[in-house]
């Protein structure tokens, strides 16, 4: 690729993404998703693989980790008294191009170089997206993010990599602070989890104090503590006794099969008022490949079932 090329993409990198909002589960806000084009997703690609893949992460971080899912951060957590649950606010739009030049510059890089990577890997997020934070959200939102800041694109190749090298600093503060309590901590993307005995955890407040000092807030409204006894679950994954996919899920996923083979898919689609039926084969069995990801020996008898499923769609 010419300099010149690369200069002119650096320019315009604002107009090389396709943004577009998805409704989050709980179907409170939305999740912005920023997709780059070809031109840009392609020199990403390249800083991914030739730079970013060869840095080794915190160990106590799970997501966004080859070799590592779920199932291996929820394992860390299984079988305790006590589960404490925080997510960190806006994780990949809290994290800004300053944050990220500091990352490239960490790594050696000169600082006009290392001003060109973070340009290249972050952008400024559209206002239409901005307008979908309620009051109070926006206010804590502007606490990190000032006014036409760029930031981590949720959707470019580099982001993963790069929001784990920022928090590397709170991994380790918060870990080392788990051993000092004599508990188990992880962090799988934005869910921070820590387990012990019962009142053995770290303090709300402190650990507030410690993700504050970074540059991230907590997103109060899913901060708990869950007792034994109780539904305990980490990154969605039930760890009372041992690790399991929440029951829920998997009646869920029989209760679609059922209805397939009993009464037929179409008939069965039209009674649950489905929407979109153009993937629902495939929607089905992503469900049971996740059940089967994290309990293979559950997901024999739900892939048996399947294949008995006749397909008229």
């Amino acid at each position: 690729m010419e300099y010149s090329e690369l200069i002119q993409i650096i320019t315009i990198r604002n107009s090389l993404y396709k943004f577009y909002q998805i409704k989050k589960k709980n179907g409170r806000g939305y999740r912005q998703i920023v997709v780059p084009y070809s031109n840009i997703r392609y020199i990403q690609n390249f800083i991914k693989t030739e730079i970013l893949d060869k840095i080794i992460i915190n160990e106590h971080a799970t997501g966004f980790v080859k070799g590592k899912s779920i199932l291996d951060n929820a394992r860390a957590h299984k079988n305790q008294e006590e589960i404490l649950n925080v997510d960190l606010f806006k994780f990949f739009d809290s994290i800004t191009e300053r944050r990220i030049y500091g990352i490239f510059k960490s790594l050696g890089y000169a600082k006009n170089l290392a001003l060109d990577f973070a340009k290249l890997t972050t952008v400024k997020l559209p206002e239409e997206y901005l307008n979908t934070f309620k009051d109070q959200e926006f206010k804590l939102y502007r606490e990190i993010v000032k006014a036409n800041d760029c930031v981590l694109p949720q959707g470019a190749p580099t982001s993963p990599i790069l929001s784990n090298l920022v928090a590397n600093r709170l991994d380790f503060r918060l870990s080392r602070l788990a051993n000092k309590l004599g508990v188990n901590y992880s962090r799988y993307a934005d869910d921070i989890t820590f387990s012990g005995n019962y009142d053995e955890t770290p303090t709300f407040k402190l650990l507030s104090k410690i993700i504050i000092d970074e540059g991230f807030r907590i997103n109060w409204k899913k901060a708990k503590i869950s007792k034994k006894g109780r539904l305990q679950l980490v990154t969605g994954l039930t760890v009372s006794n041992d690790v399991h996919v929440h029951r829920k899920f998997k009646k869920e996923v029989k209760k679609h099969i059922y209805g397939c083979l009993n009464f037929g898919v179409e008939s069965h689609i039209h009674y649950i008022q489905k929407g979109d039926v153009r993937f629902y084969k495939e929607w089905l069995l992503g469900k049971i490949y996740y059940i089967n990801s994290i309990e293979p020996e559950y997901a024999k008898k739900l892939f048996e079932d399947y294949k008995k499923i006749i397909w008229l769609i």
